[in-house]
């Protein structure tokens, strides 16, 4: 007879894990016990030693997703002579962070059991059990257990009190579990009707027919939902929300639909159906393009945002000639997704008719994830809901004998912040842009529900060190941290893949992003680095640019278009009012201000920025403008480009336009002379921004080439939001693996600014690391 303790770590709480852990040790025939601990799950067995080693066979060979042992540590302990195998209540015992799971997709059967009259959980939209349901948005504190939850303030009625302590029961210790008589409670508020949750699903269905705006109160947060296919009813939205091009996402009735309208490939389809929940980015084909008003959804884009339901609430929404709702964020522009009910009636009453909210409070705000697939792999846009808060491994630094807590406060823009221990980083969920106290405010909320899951409050904070940021002020003068260290945006970004992919040797860094502050002080963007996590070094950059009017020109690419031309025709000002106006015929009034900025008879910063490239030449070629949103310029110009290589008849696929490497810069103005030319002997748009992207990923691989020859380095990591840009990001993998490099993109974590702050954390323990370890010999 022989007694084991099992120390288990990995998404094994809130997963079913304990009753898994239960049923095996009873088929064996062992005794002992399980508990969750905030370090994991604890577990004793005692039996014959064949008994012993059957269970731990099956304890790792048959746990079910989305459990997931990372490690485990046994020891043999004195038997006890127990008689049977028992969950015992949770222990904090103040271990460091546990993994726990993030939001779960509703499961296929909780589905039947809503869908299925005789069930006592028929139409409740909160039906969940121990492998589905809400997890990290209504988690208050570790170990998991209900008293430690939101769903803390409902006390189990007798059936389901049974049901949570039956071995034999799909809900058998299913901390959410929950039923009509004894759960939260659903209700439908308009103008005309105070609350009622009676017949509410006949109210929203009646609501959604006559083409109301509902804001639903879902997992993370509320979203802000309509009939998708009507076209008035998607105006009046972004009119209300005032979001006037800014794509719109979709939720479709079920993945059978979502065949029938889109040109799903198996990766596609596989990235709808996990877990997560997420929303993919994919084509719908003709009959897609028929059903839905595609233009309203996504002006000018080719492809629409589509998730699939995740929760039962959204399943109800769905009748059966209802497919396709418009799930967009219950928010106003600049503002976080509203979390609470008094949050959504402030924030949401002159933008909803209605409102479908419950009692069940959220404890935290999660919004949604978004994704594309890139040549068959998931590229991560925006890492929310259905990942956080997930850990991962990263690169530690040799000889450190313990780690602190160490944060990442991430970017001003798309922010993330990131907490990282001898466990793993786990990174937050979208935060949004923090450019506004209120929303500095949600980063501290996020930042403090988050810290409250590890021992102790971070010691070590890597934090961007642009002067204007709030973040950065918020650190340097209010928190009380020991080790404040500075990781420039740029590095941060080479730091966050390399970590992603446990990189330690120098790489060579292609950063190509809107803008990001300098060691100089400048605005940098189009950025081949070579470096590590201790420091990096700038290898070669394009050639700076005049940004006309500073920030004005982000928003208003056609000052940034009007900066290419007079780049590309210096000393031709004559002949460059002259194209200015032929190109930009709504903006004339603007040229001789615009001179003035660009030839420095008025301040203007410059750039090298990847993103501004973009930006101008998509205003050139009259794809955009004025950007309603972030990076729209840049976007609408890559799909251009795709469509081209997708539809043209005398597709050339190595055609592109003249540029030169000279000095460690890379000269861009024979490109946009030859770019203005073909403008101005009206080649086709789609066309040039098929050869313009060609011409950039040539001059990524040609300045990796050039820094590898220099510094015998293979190993090249490519991040930074421009690589969200699906064609420029396969054509130089394609090109650069084809030249012999090792290149890794990201999968894990953002490219963009979303990802950063894993860069930033990591950066900043090697070099706290590496100050202790000099500070000490």
């Amino acid at each position: 007879m022989e007694r084991v303790r099992l120390s288990v770590q990995g998404i094994v709480q809130g997963v079913g894990f304990r009753p898994f852990v239960y049923r095996t040790a009873v088929k064996h025939g062992l005794t002992g016990c399980s508990r969750n601990e905030q370090g994991g799950v604890v577990i004793e067995i005692e039996g014959d030693p064949a008994c012993i080693q059957s269970f731990l066979h099956d304890l790792q060979t048959e746990v079910r997703t989305p459990a997931k042992i990372s490690s485990i540590h046994m020891e043999k302990i004195p038997p006890l002579g127990e008689e049977r195998f028992v969950i015992q209540p949770s222990r904090n015992n103040g271990q460091k962070i546990s993994v726990f799971p993030a939001d779960l997709v509703v499961c296929s059967q909780c589905l039947e059991e809503i869908h299925d009259p005789a069930s006592r959980f028929y139409t409740y939209p909160f039906t969940s059990c121990t492998t589905c349901g809400p997890r990290y948005s209504i988690i208050h504190s570790l170990p998991y257990d209900r008293k430690h939850t939101t769903m803390s303030d409902f006390s189990l009625c007798q059936r389901c009190e049974e049901e949570f302590h039956n071995p034999l029961a799909r809900r058998f210790h299913a901390q959410t579990i929950a039923c009509p008589d004894c759960g939260p409670q659903i209700f439908y508020l308009s103008k005309e009707r105070d609350a009622s949750s009676k017949h509410w699903l006949q109210h929203v269905d009646h609501a959604l027919r006559s083409g109301m705006i509902l804001a639903v109160k879902g997992i993370g947060g509320f979203h802000l939902m309509c009939d998708a296919t009507q076209s008035s009813v998607i105006a009046e939205l972004r009119k209300r929300k005032r979001r006037i091009r800014k794509p719109l996402a979709i939720m479709i009735k079920d993945i059978e639909t979502v065949e029938s309208c889109f040109d799903l490939n198996p990766s596609e389809r596989e990235a709808l159906l996990g877990r997560q929940g997420l929303i993919l980015l994919i084509k719908p084909n003709r009959k897609g393009r028929e059903l839905l008003p595609v233009h309203e959804l996504a002006p000018c884009h080719t492809r629409l945002g589509v998730m699939l339901p995740y929760s039962p609430l959204h399943h109800l929404l769905f009748d059966q000639d209802r497919c396709f709702l418009v799930a967009t964020s219950g928010n106003r522009s600049g503002q976080s997704i509203a979390r609470t009910n008094v949050e959504a009636r402030t924030q949401l009453l002159d933008i909803a008719d209605a409102f479908v909210t419950h009692d069940r409070e959220i404890c935290i705000r999660v919004e949604d994830s978004v994704g594309q697939i890139v040549d068959e792999h998931l590229q991560l846009l925006r890492r929310s809901r259905g990942y956080v808060p997930e850990s991962f491994p990263y690169p530690l630094p040799n000889g450190l004998s313990s780690v602190p807590i160490v944060m990442g406060a991430g970017a001003e823009w798309k922010n993330t912040f990131c907490l990282l221990n001898a466990n793993g980083a786990v990174i937050s969920q979208h935060i949004g842009d923090v450019d506004s106290e209120q929303q500095l405010a949600v980063w501290r909320e996020a930042v403090a529900h988050l810290t409250g899951f590890m021992d102790g409050n971070p010691t070590i904070v890597g934090f961007d060190p642009h002067p204007a940021y709030l973040i950065t002020e918020e650190i340097l003068h209010r928190m009380s941290i020991s080790w404040k260290i500075p990781v420039y945006h740029h590095h941060a970004h080479l730091a966050s893949c390399m970590a992603e992919h446990q990189l330690a040797a120098p790489v060579i860094g292609c950063i190509l992003d809107g803008t990001g502050y300098g060691p100089d002080d400048s605005l940098w963007g189009f950025e081949i680095l070579t470096g590590d996590f201790l420091g990096f070094e700038r290898a070669i950059h394009m050639e700076p640019l005049v940004l006309p009017g500073g920030e004005a020109a982000i928003k208003k690419p056609w000052m940034m278009g009007m900066s290419l031309l007079a780049h590309a025709m210096k000393d031709e000002s004559d002949t460059w009012e002259k194209v200015c106006q032929e190109l930009f015929p709504s903006y004339k009034a603007w040229i001789s201000w615009l001179s003035a900025q660009i030839n420095g008879h008025l301040p203007s910063p410059t750039v090298t920025s990847a993103g501004r490239l973009f930006d101008g030449v998509s205003a050139m070629l009259g794809f955009c403008l004025e950007s309603s949103y972030e990076g729209e310029a840049a976007i609408l110009l890559g799909e251009k480009a795709e469509w081209y290589r997708e539809h043209a008849s005398s597709f050339c696929q190595d055609e592109r336009y003249s540029f030169t490497i000279d000095k460690g810069e890379i000269r861009v103005k024979a490109m946009l002379k030859e770019l203005l030319a073909d403008i101005l002997d009206h080649s086709p748009p789609e066309r040039v921004a098929w050869k313009f992207h060609q011409t950039v990923a040539e001059m990524i691989a040609a300045s990796v080439m050039i820094v590898s020859r220099q510094t015998e380095i293979t190993d090249v990591v490519l991040s930074g939001g421009v690589w969200g840009n699906r064609m420029l990001l396969s054509l130089a993998v394609e090109k650069l693996c084809r030249a012999g490099m090792n290149v890794y993109t990201h999968r894990k974590v953002p490219p963009g600014d979303g990802g950063i702050s894993l860069g930033q954390a990591v950066v900043a323990l090697w070099r706290w690391a590496q100050y202790v370890s000099v500070s000490t010999r």
